[in-house]
């Protein structure tokens, strides 16, 4: 008899597609709502013409093995250390880019969501952006922001606040938290082996890829959809190893004080009930004659939605920033310690046509919103810090 609370997921990257790259117990992954379908196939029917009734021989083609299932959005429990997430976050054609270290320096400059920074910061666009910077010393000693976009040969990081205000000023001493982003690929797709154990019979998926969605409900623990294909192989009697937890502290829930820095179009007041984003990985199985089974990855269309309490037109007119096709920016901080931070921006949103909704009594509105590209890959930041 098989427990249903005795399953168990691992996983860990391949260092070469398809070839089990061996998850041990240390590679547990803490996951809810988990579906397994551990033998998907299209069923090719033989219909064979014959003097009697009856069913076909059915043949399976393109056996392979699909798995959804939600992990929450919270930090590993150290800034610098990448979440177990990590291997899945990857095979959702998302790149790791690792700052290990603070970055510190004294600012050239500052205004109210601006900051200039030191002469010696980074030459290259953007290289800070979907980080945190905090004000520890000068004028402005104790703000914090997220950093949602920086002129590299300027210098000038445009920061949304996280603390009730962000102004620094010249000489202020600042500190970039050390972190590691996620931005998405075009090629180079990475994979990843998941161990499905069933109470002690093992399921190998190889050369898992798939799609992740983010979503923020308010009063809930904001979580990673996750939906994978990979390549089917044997199941087998195999005791689960001993496992160890790791690298994914506890979440906090998406509510007022631990969601900060939440910037739509450039506003800060929306009051939001939800924020979703998908990525829109599409992915095929393809199993050719005298090629390699394999999962590939032939686009990424990402869309999202925001939910607020409406506003006036003098608030924010959400229907003309839709109508003017005018592009804007989106931004979240969920979670305020080091370490259990965990930020998104997405800088160039186009808005769909907003519509209302009802919510007990109240108004809201329903905005869709599609990311799109600036100079490519670069529509998505997820960072860990």
């Amino acid at each position: 008899m098989a427990l249903t609370r005795q399953r168990l997921l691992q996983t860990k990257i391949e260092s070469s597609y398809g070839v089990d790259s061996s998850p041990a117990g240390t590679d547990a992954v803490l996951v809810r709502s988990l579906e397994v379908t551990p033998l998907e196939s299209e069923m090719v029917s033989r219909d064979l013409v014959r003097n009697f009734m009856g069913n076909y021989d059915q043949l399976l083609a393109n056996t392979r093995v699909s798995l959804t299932f939600e992990a929450e959005i919270a930090g590993s429990g150290a800034a610098a250390t990448a979440s177990r997430l990590d291997s899945l976050l990857r095979a959702c054609g998302l790149e790791p880019v690792t700052t290990s270290t603070a970055v510190t320096g004294s600012a050239q400059a500052g205004s109210a969501g601006s900051i200039t920074l030191a002469s010696g910061a980074s030459s290259a666009d953007n290289a800070y952006r979907g980080m945190t910077v905090t004000i520890n010393g000068g004028t402005g000693n104790g703000h914090k922001g997220l950093i949602v976009a920086y002129n590299g040969t300027t210098k000038v990081a445009t920061v949304k606040p996280s603390t009730a205000t962000f102004v620094p000023g010249a000489s202020s001493a600042y500190v970039i938290s050390a972190n590691t982003r996620y931005l998405p690929l075009s090629n180079t797709f990475q994979s990843t082996t998941i161990y499905f154990n069933n109470d002690g019979v093992l399921h190998k998926c190889l050369g898992c890829r798939g799609n992740v969605a983010l979503n923020f409900t308010v009063s809930e623990v904001p979580v990673f959809n996750f939906t994978f294909t990979g390549i089917y192989s044997g199941p087998t009697d195999t005791g689960q190893p001993t496992t160890v937890y790791s690298n994914q502290t506890s979440p906090v829930l998406f509510k007022a004080g631990n969601s900060v820095a939440v910037s739509l179009f450039d506003y800060s007041a929306a009051k939001v009930s939800s924020l979703s984003v998908d990525l829109a990985n599409e992915t095929n199985y393809r199993e050719l004659v005298n090629a390699s089974k394999e999962v590939l990855m032939v686009n990424r269309a990402p869309t999202g939605e925001a939910v607020i309490e409406a506003t006036t037109i003098a608030q924010k007119d959400w229907f003309t920033v839709a109508s003017s096709n005018t592009l804007g920016l989106v931004s979240l901080q969920h979670g305020t310690t080091a370490g259990n931070i965990v930020s998104l921006v997405l800088p160039s949103v186009d808005l769909g046509g907003p519509s209302y909704s009802d919510d007990s009594g109240i108004q809201m509105l329903n905005m869709p919103l599609t990311p799109l590209p600036t100079s490519g890959n670069d529509e998505f930041v997820l960072t860990f810090q």
